[in-house]
Parts: C-alpha cells; sequence; structure tokens
C-alpha cells in the first residue's frame, strides 16, 4: 500500500512539473530570432522600395522597386524538408526577385506543415522547411535580413482530410516587412 502511494505522488509531481508543450518555435540565424506567435505581419507596408498588393493562392504579389513580382509558395512532400530540383528554381526564381530589396528589409519565411504528427515534431519540420528556402535565397544574393517562423500545422489554408488538401499545407510561405 505505501509503494501506491510512492507512486501516486511520483507520478503526480512528474506530470506537474513536465507541463504542457509550448507552442511557439525559435531560430537564431545570423540575422535575427524569431518566435513563432502565429501573428502575421501587416501586408499594407509601402515605402518606396516595395509595397504588398494581395496574396493569392500559389502566392504573394509585391511591387519592388515599381516592378509587379509574384513571390510563390514552395512546397514539400509529405515529411520532406528537401528541396526537389522544381523547388530549388522556384526558390531561386523568388531570390531573383527578391535579391533588390534594401538591407532594412525584412523578408520573413513561414514554415508550414500538415496536421500529422505532434506539435513539436511539426514545429521542428516548419523550421528546417523554412531554412531550406533561406539557404537558397541567400545563396542566390537576397541581402534583406530574413527571419525564419515555423507555425507547424496551425496555419493551414485547407482543412479536408483529404491527400491534396494536406499537400496545400506543407509550405512555405514569404512576407515582406519593414
Amino acid at each position: 500500500m505505501k509503494k501506491l502511494g510512492l507512486y501516486s505522488v511520483l507520478v503526480s509531481a512528474l506530470l506537474f512539473t513536465t507541463g504542457c508543450s509550448e507552442k511557439n518555435a525559435e531560430l537564431e540565424t545570423d540575422n535575427s530570432v524569431v518566435a513563432a506567435d502565429n501573428t502575421v505581419a501587416d501586408r499594407g507596408i509601402e515605402d518606396g522600395s516595395f509595397s504588398a498588393l494581395e496574396k493569392v493562392g500559389n502566392g504573394n504579389y509585391y511591387m519592388i522597386n515599381g516592378q509587379k513580382v509574384l513571390i510563390e509558395h514552395i512546397y514539400f512532400g509529405f515529411d520532406k524538408y528537401n528541396l526537389t530540383d522544381e523547388n530549388k528554381e522556384k526558390a531561386t526564381n523568388n531570390a531573383s526577385k527578391l535579391s533588390p530589396l534594401k538591407a532594412d528589409t525584412t523578408v520573413k519565411v513561414f514554415g508550414n506543415t500538415d496536421e500529422w504528427g505532434s506539435d513539436e515534431y511539426n514545429y521542428a519540420l516548419g523550421l528546417k522547411r523554412a531554412n531550406a528556402v533561406k539557404d537558397v535565397l541567400v545563396s542566390n544574393g537576397v541581402s534583406a535580413n530574413i527571419s525564419l517562423v515555423s507555425l507547424g500545422e496551425s496555419n493551414p489554408v485547407c482543412t479536408e482530410k483529404t491527400k491534396d488538401c494536406w499537400s496545400k499545407n506543407r509550405r512555405v510561405e514569404h512576407e515582406l516587412s519593414k
């Protein structure tokens, strides 16, 4: 009987000290530290170097140095964070469009996942996806400040329980801010 009471105390202490998982993911890059707090910056920024125009299904349109450009989302396979050849091409095209931005501009790279896996796993996977895209941006001349944010599974664009829907949620998005 004493053992049962002791085990109960130990289990209770363990449960109370571990608590719930934290839903923020941080990654320190050579540029900055960004916490994922499930907020998205204002899209109505306008200062002469760029302005946000509209969000579309496969990306965002921005005016950059007087030109309307589409910054495309990058999509990933299930449980993947490496860029395929097609995705590398999209990321390189995005980099060429973002390379004229000034160093005082921030490009936020948001990593997203589908609903499969634990919260912790999905936040880590989102950061890996964002970092893979960041590496392409930096290696292709983007001098703007690049920050990484993982939203994990918390920002779905589709909520149906289908393979097609889940594939739309496995993505990296870009957002410009000052």
